[in-house]
């Protein structure tokens, strides 16, 4: 049996989110200028800076041993 933490909303939450996210941020790109570029930037960064957090500090069992 699987764990409860390991459930499908559990799994793909952030996922989800970041893809939402960055269609926003290419969606506010394409509709203008000047408050629109802020929000695209803005929402562009965020899967980079998720990217980062996981580069820098992994989550999990580390494999090497």
């Amino acid at each position: 049996m699987r764990p409860r933490s390991y459930d499908y909303w559990h799994v793909w939450t952030l996922p989800i989110a970041v893809g939402f996210i960055s269609v926003i941020g290419l969606l506010a790109a394409l509709i203008g200028d000047d408050v629109w570029d802020g929000l695209s930037w803005l929402c562009l960064a965020v899967p980079l800076v998720v990217i980062g957090r996981f580069v820098i500090k992994p989550q999990g069992k580390s494999r090497a041993s």
